[in-house]
């Protein structure tokens, strides 16, 4: 029986142009408000540097006196100065593809690469949420290991409303910039079972949404800070700056003649370039353009480094649990 293979309708523009099934703009992290499009970032995600260097100018530093006016044209007023500081951000190269043989279309009597087609955001979905919470990880990892861990608070064995009300305020009178909360299922658990979750609700009653004190929680079991220990992490508006490159070829249809041993088969490659920026914090890894970091690499301490003040960098983090002997 004859089958119609995306290759007889494939036309990689038209592709190109449909939202995929699930796409990130679709997420509660998303929604959250801690991802901020950067038209910046996406050119910079443009430029084909692998790393660059992002300038900032500093605040203007309060703790300096104003100078007190007099009636001496003589006596000059001390003047302050503005400061650039930089970061380094990291472009990611990332690409994945995935086949069908023809028989294995034939034999299903379905469409297995439609499926793939609608699927494939899905995919890109969850990998990128693996470098936001990888990043994450990263610069609180980076925090202890050479800020003293002012952004962290331990919790003991078991999660608090107290834990999380002191983290939020390692960041002093900024506290308030908080608008989601990442954890793990064990901690979900836990807050739920302490009545620390509300629930938004549809018109039919079903769940829409989990929040503490107002914020949308979200779960991921990457959460965690160890064996037998967990990470909860508050994130502000505007956590992460994100931009997007365009590939060469961002979507293609290969065929292979004589993949399935001559019976024909055809792999359908997606590509994406894009950054994921902490705020506040400078990539220190490698900047090999052939070698983009895994999300794995993200969360490593010792490649970040925090750039801001403290009060400027919106995340801070709850760790609990208890170390496995």
């Amino acid at each position: 029986m004859a089958t119609t293979q995306l290759a007889d309708i494939f036309v990689a523009d038209y592709y190109g142009t449909i939202a995929p099934v699930n796409s990130p703009e679709k997420t509660a992290v998303f929604e959250s408000g801690i991802i901020v499009k950067s038209p910046e970032l996406d050119a910079i995600a443009q430029n084909g540097q692998g790393t660059s260097e992002i300038s900032y100018w500093q605040d203007l530093d309060a703790d300096e006196e104003p100078n007190i006016s007099n009636d001496n044209p003589d006596d000059l007023g001390e003047v302050g100065k503005a400061e650039q500081g930089s970061m380094r951000a990291r472009t990611l190269y990332l690409n994945k593809g995935y086949g069908v043989a023809d028989l294995t279309s034939e034999l299903a009597n379905t469409e297995p690469m439609q499926h793939i087609r609608n699927r494939f955001g899905t995919y890109w979905t969850r990998r990128w949420q693996r470098y936001l919470l990888g990043a994450a990880r990263g610069v609180i990892a980076s925090n202890i290991a050479n800020d003293a861990g002012d952004m962290v608070v331990d919790a003991g064995a078991t999660i608090s409303a107290g834990a999380f009300q002191d983290a939020a305020f390692t960041s002093g009178d900024a506290a308030d910039v908080f608008s989601a909360i990442g954890v793990h299922s064990v901690v979900m658990n836990q807050m739920v079972k302490q009545d620390l979750i509300e629930y938004l609700r549809d018109s039919d009653g079903r769940i829409i949404l989990a929040t503490y004190l107002g914020k949308p929680v979200f779960m991921d079991d990457s959460l965690v800070y160890g064996a037998g220990r967990y990470l909860s992490v508050f994130f502000g508006q505007g956590a992460f700056g994100y931009g997007e490159g365009t590939p060469a070829v961002p979507v293609e249809l290969e065929r292979k003649p004589s993949g399935g041993n001559g019976g024909g088969a055809e792999v359908l490659w997606e590509r994406k370039t894009f950054i994921l920026q902490p705020a506040g914090f400078s990539w220190k890894g490698s900047n090999n353009q052939n070698l983009s970091p895994t999300a794995t690499q993200y969360a490593a301490a010792a490649n970040w480094e925090r750039v801001f003040d403290r009060k400027q960098v919106p995340f801070a983090a709850v760790i609990s649990g208890t170390t496995t002997p």
